[in-house]
């Protein structure tokens, strides 16, 4: 049995091996199972056709990929960037990290609430059971704080 996958139709096909000159085909698709009972002619065009498809996609994928592709992290300059502020900016975010990191775990968890999930003051006093300025009291303290481990 061999079997084939190709990635940019969501297509997996399985072919069997030769009984009595047909071949059976057995199609996974995003829609369902599809089987078909080939010739081994036919059988034999598909596996070609399948070959030569597969040669011209990964072809055009390596001509038209661009560097964003190779970069999930956002590692590589843009293009329209400033080199320079790019690095002094990626810098002040581990920083910043770092700076977080030392914060006690109420703390940090209240700046994730408050910036990360983008959760409102008011909310989260009413999940916490105080008041909002309670809240908003607690966020100035952790500025001050992270204000201070920044200028050191």
């Amino acid at each position: 049995m061999k079997k084939y996958y190709d990635d940019r139709h969501q297509l997996y096909m399985e072919i069997t091996d030769l009984e009595d000159g047909f071949m059976h085909v057995k199609l996974h698709l995003t829609t369902g199972i599809k089987q078909l009972t080939v010739t081994e002619a036919k059988g034999k065009e598909i596996i070609e056709l399948n070959r030569v498809e597969y040669n011209d996609n990964h072809r055009e994928t390596r001509r038209h990929v661009s560097l964003e592709a190779y970069d999930p992290y956002g590692s590589l300059v843009q293009d329209d960037a400033d080199p320079l502020q790019e690095v002094i900016k990626k810098e002040e975010v581990e920083q910043l990290h770092h700076s977080i990191s030392q914060l006690n775990p109420e703390q940090q968890k209240l700046l994730m609430k408050k910036f990360w999930d983008e959760v409102k003051q008011t909310n989260i006093a009413k999940d916490e059971g105080i008041s909002k300025m309670a809240i908003t009291k607690r966020l100035q303290t952790i500025y001050r704080r992270l204000k201070k481990i920044l200028e050191k």
